[in-house]
């Protein structure tokens, strides 16, 4: 008897979570493919480049704390769906200085994680049949969601200068507009180049946001970290775009928290409030101890974030100098994220130079068709890794592509 025998056919919405569309090409399922890439992931054998090395690189020491205090008997174990109001109202207040806006507890909701907050946001603005404006490449779980939720996508061309300074293909960008979609989504700095949108990048997309009258999703994840001397241009804080932009954060990854499952959404109250109708049939709420080490998070971490920024750039840099010694692997150095997009020139499959790199080299590696359409021919890294570790992971990432690109020449 087979699970469907007793379960029925699989739903529609699970479906197109598969990516259907690149079924001709990876001669199986999106998920298929990623299966393939996962197994054996967690064994301890290989190292994970996929995310970070939350031991190398631990939480403040206060985030631990602030946990045990609320656990202890300071905090609620069944908080509002929101999030506790005191932890909301900091929350907000640290907020509002940290992007320069105004922001008030009615502003905030507090979701189990970033993806929640994500899917969470999109659940609550877009129906069935609606048009929406993605990125590309852009986030690996945006587009599966905007599919799951029956949305169509327009993708974007996310244009990099040599510098790692972004824009939003313009032309491209304004006749989406134009189709009046309900909603536009990227990400700053963009996962997965790490690439940073200038200034007039922020203010052109406010400036169509404000003409065409389309609400944006902007989820600035790694906005604190960004390297050298890169500015960081917040686009709710744009006149006019407070009341139409949801903007995520949180503390996974620049302070390592993603073990307490913490995301941000700040919006409008309206959303804010649709945003708890989804938790509430849903997640129901963020982790409530948990909660409250965000009244510490923007306000006592600066030396910390600082400090780490110091860190990544050097592991960054590191790989940036190793990949140039060789033209089989180029990247734009990343602004921000701890991630670098990197192109190989093997003329390899992406699923293929992934499954390599996974066998021959010990690594697991996002494979760069994840991202989009222009993803293809890339993968991605994470460098918030053990020095020697790392050091050894681009040896032998280089040594495994140019292996494999002299088989590939031969074949």
């Amino acid at each position: 008897m087979t699970t469907s025998d007793v379960f029925g056919k699989i739903p529609g919405r699970i479906e197109k979570l598969s990516m259907p569309g690149w079924q001709p090409k990876l001669g199986q399922s999106l998920r298929a493919a990623e299966r393939e890439l996962e197994r054996a992931k967690y064994d301890g054998k290989l190292l994970d480049l996929t995310c970070a090395d939350t031991h190398r690189f631990p939480p403040p020491p206060w985030a631990l704390e602030m946990f045990q205090r609320a656990a202890s008997g300071e905090g609620m174990t069944y908080t509002p769906y929101a999030g506790d109001v005191s932890v909301r109202q900091a929350v907000a207040d640290n907020l509002g200085k940290t992007l320069g806006l105004t922001a008030k507890v009615e502003n905030v909701i507090l979701t189990p994680g970033t993806q929640a907050g994500l899917y969470t946001a999109l659940s609550s603005i877009v129906e069935q049949g609606d048009h929406v404006i993605l990125a590309d490449p852009e986030y690996l779980s945006t587009e599966r969601m905007l599919h799951y939720l029956g949305a169509t996508v327009t993708h974007v061309p996310l244009i990099r200068d040599s510098t790692g300074l972004a824009m939003l293909d313009v032309e491209t960008l304004e006749a989406a507009m134009r189709r009046r979609p309900a909603l536009l989504v990227f990400s700053n700095p963009n996962n997965p180049t790490g690439a940073v949108h200038s200034k007039h990048s922020i203010e052109t997309i406010a400036r169509l946001a404000k003409t065409y009258n389309v609400p944006v999703l902007v989820d600035q994840l790694y906005c604190r970290l960004v390297y050298g001397d890169t500015k960081f241009h917040h686009l709710a804080a744009i006149e006019g775009m407070a009341e139409r932009t949801v903007t995520l954060l949180g503390p996974s990854k620049t302070e390592s928290l993603s073990g307490y499952r913490l995301g941000v959404a700040l919006a409008p109250s309206g959303l804010i409030e649709r945003m708890e109708d989804v938790l509430s049939v849903s997640a129901l709420r963020a982790p409530a101890y948990a909660q409250h080490v965000l009244k510490r998070w923007l306000a006592d971490d600066q030396d910390y974030v600082a400090k780490r920024i110091g860190e990544y750039e050097n592991l960054r840099n590191m790989a940036i100098e190793r990949f140039a010694k060789t033209n089989l692997l180029e990247v734009i150095p990343a602004r921000g994220t701890a991630y670098l997009f990197v192109h190989s020139t093997a003329g390899l499959p992406d699923q293929k130079l992934a499954l390599a790199l996974k066998t021959q080299a010990g690594l697991v590696v996002n494979p760069g068709y994840q991202f989009g359409p222009r993803g293809e021919g890339h993968f991605r890294i994470c460098f918030a890794q053990d020095e020697k570790a790392w050091e050894g992971a681009l040896e032998r990432i280089v040594e495994t592509v140019t292996r494999l690109a002299r088989i590939n020449v031969t074949a």
